[in-house]
């Protein structure tokens, strides 16, 4: 126990005799997990964002004239049906008329003297779906109900919407691998250049007889400190970058959205954090000793 205690005492003096070199290795590494910290909070709320827009989402459903409210309700009821709808609300004759009022400011069945809107829909998507929402086929299957004069939706902002998600989902483990090289490689060239400069009091070591373990523990101690120190600012740094971005979404724009940090992401970090500076101590450390 007390030789244990020796080592990590040990370990923790390396870190503070070359203090330039572990503040750099705090404040690179410190990037790399605040950058992993975002894309992993960003990757838990992109489904909530895409929510958002997917309730934006509006498929406008104009009956033939000579369908009656009565009528349009029936097919309505059929459209509800369709795999991908989450609702369908009408749009009777007399509502038509008193939103072309509001919109216009002039009362059609007045100026007409009969009213000429046909009864309508308004149908929404189903907007919690973890893959992509393809609007087409639902505008086919409605088109198939009949008695329809037209369909209008956005379809290529739809696309385009679902094709982006798909598309940042797509490559955030990719960028997350390429973070996580790079935290690697860093920790290692810090505790390199660390057993580097202590080279002859390893060589000393080693003719007295010490075993490699014995050598090699300072170091991995050294690179977990300078982790857990890394992980320990990440915390705060994520949690009022949260809720920085969700204070300019409420007063700087119309996203009726807010983001949330799980805080299971940086028990994740930590983990991480463990692991990495472990694996990357003890390599550096055992390629100076062979």
């Amino acid at each position: 126990m007390d030789k244990f205690l020796y080592l990590v005492v040990e370990g923790i003096k390396n870190t503070w005799r070359h203090k330039m070199t572990a503040l750099t290795a705090v404040f690179s590494l410190f990037i790399a997990l605040y950058i992993v910290g975002i894309m992993a909070t960003a990757g838990n709320n992109t489904h909530k964002l895409l929510n958002y827009l997917r309730s934006k989402y509006k498929i406008e459903v104009f009956f033939k004239q000579g369908v009656s409210n009565e009528e349009a309700v029936g097919m309505i009821h059929s459209i509800k049906q369709i795999d991908g709808v989450r609702n369908a609300t009408i749009i009777e004759k007399e509502d038509a008329v008193r939103i072309f009022k509001d919109q216009f400011g002039e009362n059609i069945v007045d100026l007409l003297g009969y009213n000429p809107l046909p009864v309508s829909a308004v149908v929404n998507v189903d907007r919690n779906r973890r893959n992509l929402i393809r609007v087409e086929p639902i505008i086919e299957k409605i088109r198939s109900v009949g008695q329809i004069e037209e369909i209008r939706y956005q379809g290529n902002l739809i696309s385009k919407i679902e094709r982006n998600y798909k598309k940042i989902v797509d490559q955030l483990p990719y960028l997350s691998g390429i973070i996580l090289l790079v935290t690697i490689l860093i920790i290692y060239n810090t505790i390199k250049l660390s057993v580097f400069s202590r080279r002859e009091l390893i060589m000393t070591l080693q003719l007295i007889g010490a075993t490699r373990s014995f050598i090699k523990l300072p170091f991995i101690i050294e690179g977990i400190f300078i982790g857990l120190i890394s992980v320990a600012l990440v915390f705060p740094a994520l949690m009022l970058t949260v809720e920085t971005l969700n204070y300019m979404i409420s007063n700087f724009s119309s996203f009726a959205i807010k983001i949330s940090f799980d805080p299971f992401v940086w028990f994740w970090l930590f983990l991480m954090v463990i692991v990495i500076t472990t694996l990357g101590s003890y390599r550096a450390a055992s390629n100076f000793l062979k």
